[in-house]
């Protein structure tokens, strides 16, 4: 009779540990970070994943929107271009990231990612926009495109921050915690039967 309670007591926790796998597996890259990927401790493993665009060196007006493809892969979970990175401030960004599978993934293809990418530029000058991939255990790459930018500058408000990263992350905690509540709570209450039936 003690070998069958040893057993459930082992299942619990056998399916309690699988709970935390699976839970863990589900949390890929995020790039919702305020330091730039490929700085120490943020998606700095530099290499393996690739990213390109159809143009690295172009001419644009201020105010004049143009559009980019970019495409990333061999195991790319996310593309973005967020303000603070070179001089990506200096544009109107119309997709800051885009996460692989998601509806503004054009590529089926599972760590593969394509998308484009409309820039209107808000000032003159020789400016960088950069642009990251990462994926999931801090592998990243970076494409920088050069955008020789004239006309006059334009002046814009500032944007309400995008809380849809905020969401997602949440999401992705949740994914963590609930699975692994569960699993405690159905390993406390399979010791206390285990401790009345002893």
């Amino acid at each position: 009779m003690k070998r069958n309670r040893v057993s459930r007591v082992a299942v619990a926790i056998g399916f309690l540990l699988l709970l935390v796998a699976t839970a863990a597996g589900s949390v890929g890259a995020f790039p919702s970070q305020t330091n730039e990927c490929g700085t120490t401790g943020c998606h700095d493993t530099l290499g393996t994943l690739t990213i390109a665009s159809n143009s690295t060196s172009m001419s644009a007006t201020t105010g004049e929107p143009f559009a980019l493809l970019l495409d990333a892969g061999n195991g790319a979970d996310w593309i973005a271009i967020r303000n603070g990175w070179a001089d990506n401030s200096q544009f109107l960004i119309s997709v800051e990231e885009v996460e692989d599978g998601s509806a503004n993934d054009t590529n089926t293809a599972s760590g593969a990612i394509s998308v484009e990418v409309t820039f209107t530029p808000l000032s003159s000058g020789d400016l960088t926009i950069r642009i990251w991939t990462a994926a999931g255990g801090d592998l990243a790459s970076s494409l920088d495109i050069t955008v020789t930018v004239t006309g006059e500058s334009i002046t814009t408000t500032t944007p309400p921050p995008n809380n849809e990263a905020d969401l997602l992350w949440t999401w992705r905690i949740m994914m963590i915690i609930l699975p692994v509540s569960v699993g405690v709570v159905l390993l406390i209450l399979g010791f206390t039967v285990f401790k009345r039936r002893s």
